[in-house]
């Protein structure tokens, strides 16, 4: 990562939280003069950022903070958001290498390990959207799952800071923005 994006990354985040403690209607856009439409438009709510992950694995937690997630290796994604249909470039750690941190390295040991696990990713706000183990782990998938913490190489501020981002979704409903934990669960045997 570059030496600017990762200063600008955390120089963003007082005033990200500046912005959030500001009242709803200061945020609001401006009413338009003149609309005699009389309907209303929908302004979506705000994402809840999340500055630190929580990744559960074996009954141990390993808390990484935004810091930590930009000091692991990064990979750059370019998907296509269908909510907002445009082309997006996300750059963050792969989710494999982010449970490798936790305890889970792949290796051909664990494979059954991998393959009997799901992982459910959990927002700030309590939304969350369960995946497979395998579907994380490169060495089972041609996807790549990562945490984006940068957005066309800015702070992901629109991702609620830190956001699972899969390339094999078609749609983005499993992109949770203020990713906030991933809980790992196997069914395995294995130990």
């Amino acid at each position: 990562m570059k030496p600017f994006a990762l200063a600008l990354l955390l120089a963003s985040l007082p005033l990200a939280a500046q912005t959030d403690a500001m009242p709803p209607e200061s945020k609001a856009p401006p009413a338009q003069q003149g609309d005699m439409s009389g309907m209303k438009t929908e302004v979506k709510p705000a994402v809840k950022e999340s500055k630190f992950l929580s990744i559960t694995f074996r009954g141990a937690t390993t808390t990484l903070t935004l810091t930590d997630l930009v000091k692991l290796p990064q990979a750059t994604i370019h998907v296509h958001d269908a909510h907002t249909n445009q082309d997006v470039t996300f750059t963050g750690p792969l989710v494999s290498d982010v449970l490798a941190r936790a305890g889970l390295t792949p290796s051909d040991d664990n494979h059954q390990l991998i393959l009997h696990s799901t992982v459910i990713a959990t927002g700030a706000d309590g939304y969350y959207v369960v995946y497979s183990g395998a579907e994380l782990e490169q060495m089972f998938s041609g996807a790549k799952a990562i945490i984006a913490v940068m957005r066309f190489e800015l702070p992901n501020t629109e991702g609620g800071l830190i956001q699972i981002v899969n390339t094999a979704d078609v749609k983005p409903a499993r992109w949770v923005h203020g990713l906030a934990s991933l809980n790992m669960m196997s069914l395995s045997q294995n130990k």
